[in-house]
């Protein structure tokens, strides 16, 4: 009888376990993110991250008289992710909180001179690039006229000064602050420029911080985001209303990754922000 006894406690014992690893397999819950982002250390770390986006796109369009500002969206929210999506246990990531700021211009002229241009000005405030080369505006132009092969002979005997190619122009390159001496990981703190120019029939590639479907801008609805500020703007929609006036739209999505949660589950502010 004890012996029997024995047997359904291990049983029991082992029938318990797997239901407790049933649970926590099933049970994808994810931390509190909003304490995080409605925090007061977050929610100081965001203000400053709002002024120094505004105050530098600012600047980037007045160094720009000859491009037409079309309108800005801004997209600021928190979250986590689970790293083991799949089997096992959730395991979800620290949260992290990142202000999204899109700036669409747009503008007509020689393109190469734009480009120029616009290279010209983010040097001058700062603006390096990151990652593999071509790392300028100028530089990608070139070297996507060139991979994309297909020159059109027809447009230099025209004296075309635009890229050669009968590609429309679609391309885009990222940015750091000088002053930064790493690149910024997923989900990590820091700042980046993404900027992207096109003219039709392209839209820029714009990092929003949100999903630009056809029907117009959404949340993310993925559990475990919080958005503390959303005032979209459909990317598509901006092109396509420009380009009935102008040749090309350009794009700067600056993105500052300003709280990250820390082992202490406090938040720690962007370096560069304030």
């Amino acid at each position: 009888m004890t012996a029997v006894l024995a047997a359904v406690g291990v049983v029991c014992a082992l029938v318990l376990c797997v239901l407790w690893q049933l649970h926590r397999a099933v049970d994808r819950t994810p931390p509190d993110v909003g304490a995080f982002a409605h925090s007061a250390t977050t929610r100081t770390a965001g203000a400053a991250a709002a002024r120094t986006s505004s105050a530098r796109l600012t600047k980037l369009t007045s160094a720009l008289p000859w491009a037409v500002p079309l309108g800005t969206s801004v997209a600021d929210s928190c979250q986590t992710e689970d790293r083991n999506p799949f089997l096992g246990s959730a395991s979800w990531a620290p949260i992290n909180c990142a202000r999204s700021t899109v700036l669409y211009l747009a503008f007509d002229g020689d393109i190469r001179t734009r480009l120029h241009q616009l290279d010209a000005v983010l040097a001058q405030q700062r603006w390096v690039g990151s990652g593999s080369s071509p790392n300028t505006l100028t530089g990608m132009a070139t070297w996507l006229s060139q991979a994309g092969g297909d020159p059109s002979p027809a447009a230099s005997e025209r004296g075309s000064t635009e890229p050669p190619g009968s590609r429309p122009i679609c391309l885009s390159t990222t940015y750091g602050p000088a002053a930064q001496k790493h690149a910024v990981a997923h989900g990590g703190l820091g700042v980046g420029l993404h900027v992207a120019v096109a003219e039709p029939p392209c839209t820029p590639d714009a990092r929003t911080g949100d999903i630009q479907t056809a029907g117009g801008p959404e949340k993310y609805a993925v559990p475990g985001t919080v958005y503390l500020t959303w005032h979209p703007l459909s990317t598509k929609t901006v092109s396509r209303c420009a380009y009935t006036a102008h040749r090309y739209v350009a794009a700067f999505s600056l993105v500052d990754g300003y709280a990250v949660q820390s082992t202490a589950t406090t938040s720690s502010a962007s370096p560069l922000t304030g």
